[in-house]
């Protein structure tokens, strides 16, 4: 999902990408109809944009060190995101993190164990590894990309190319082929090197400060969650709209997923767009929802499938909700 931003952007940054529509030469050429992902280069339906750039003050620091900077400033706090977040959306007394109750099948506790354990291995890990894992995991989908385009156009086998599309792209063909798991790895999967570079950027300033909210394990869950969701929603729209055939991927609707959990909770947190014009978090979410329901609604041919975003942040606002009532660290999931 590319960039497709709000307040000002230039028609360039507008058009550098999210969810597309526009089928890919090669898979055309594979007798594959209609199959539109995300590299320009290619003709594919881009994805999910990512998010905007985010700092909380400008610097004058070396090329060397900007990025470690930007990514430190970004933070509008001093200390921890929370004290960002109303307490009472952390209850003390959460019921039912521990057993509740001695019913139930010896299969369903067995699996609440294992469930937990899980749960707590991800927790421990360290908000790096986590972080530097997504981005790593989707450079690799990216670099499989690059090698089967390379495979196909060089060496005329189509092979690893088809199996990327059957696999890492998300459509209404692949749903009703029981191929489930695109919704999780559309995702991880970029064609285009602007597209994830933009999106690998966006996770790498959002990711630190939600994960200091949620923790890993739950934090894993947004992501993916919000990334299958708004997929979800992009092919719904798609199918209301009267497209067909419709295919996507990008890591775009996870991030505004991120970026929306954070704006619910601390909506007044201030944010620098693209480094320079500051304004509150929800100024700047409220801002994308308004710019792409009104692309979803006025460009409905568009090769930037807006309606993945917006379902990406319905899906953040949804969780930040949910915390309020429940409190978040072992209620979410």
């Amino acid at each position: 999902m590319s960039l497709r931003y709000t307040m000002g952007l230039s028609q360039t940054l507008l058009r550098s990408g999210c969810k597309c529509r526009s089928p890919p030469t090669i898979l055309n050429h594979l007798n594959v109809k209609s199959i539109h992902t995300s590299s320009p280069s290619m003709g594919f339906r881009t994805q999910k944009t990512p998010p905007i750039f985010f700092s909380s003050h400008q610097s004058t620091a070396p090329p060397r060190s900007m990025l470690r900077l930007l990514r430190s400033s970004f933070r509008p706090f001093s200390t921890s995101p929370r004290s960002l977040v109303r307490p009472n959306y952390f209850p003390k007394n959460q019921r039912g993190s521990g057993s509740s109750g001695s019913g139930g099948g010896g299969g369903w506790q067995s699996f609440r164990l294992a469930w937990k354990r899980m749960r707590y291995r991800i927790d421990a890990l360290p908000e790096n590894f986590i972080i530097y894992g997504l981005i790593g995991t989707n450079v690799a989908v990216f670099l499989i990309w690059q090698y089967a385009q390379t495979s196909f156009q060089r060496f005329k086998d189509p092979s690893l190319y088809y199996f990327m599309a059957r696999n890492f792209l998300f459509s209404e063909a692949n749903l009703y082929a029981g191929r489930v798991w695109t919704l999780i790895t559309s995702s991880f999967s970029h064609i285009g090197a602007e597209h994830i570079f933009m999106n690998c950027l966006g996770l790498y300033f959002i990711a630190p400060i939600t994960l200091q909210i949620t923790g890993g394990s739950a934090f894993l869950g947004l992501y993916l969650v919000g990334g299958a969701l708004s997929s979800i929603a992009g092919l719904a729209w798609s199918k209301f709209s009267g497209r067909r055939d419709v295919w996507s991927s990008g890591a775009s609707g996870a991030v505004y997923t991120c970026l929306a959990f954070f704006a619910a909770l601390a909506p007044q947190a201030k944010i620098y767009l693209w480094f320079i014009v500051p304004m509150p978090a929800w100024l700047l979410v409220g801002g994308i929802f308004a710019w792409d329901g009104y692309s979803a609604l006025t460009h409905p041919n568009s090769t930037t499938n807006s309606a993945a975003h917006i379902g990406g942040l319905v899906t953040g606002i949804l969780a930040a909700l949910r915390l309020r009532r429940m409190g978040f660290r072992g209620k979410f999931f």
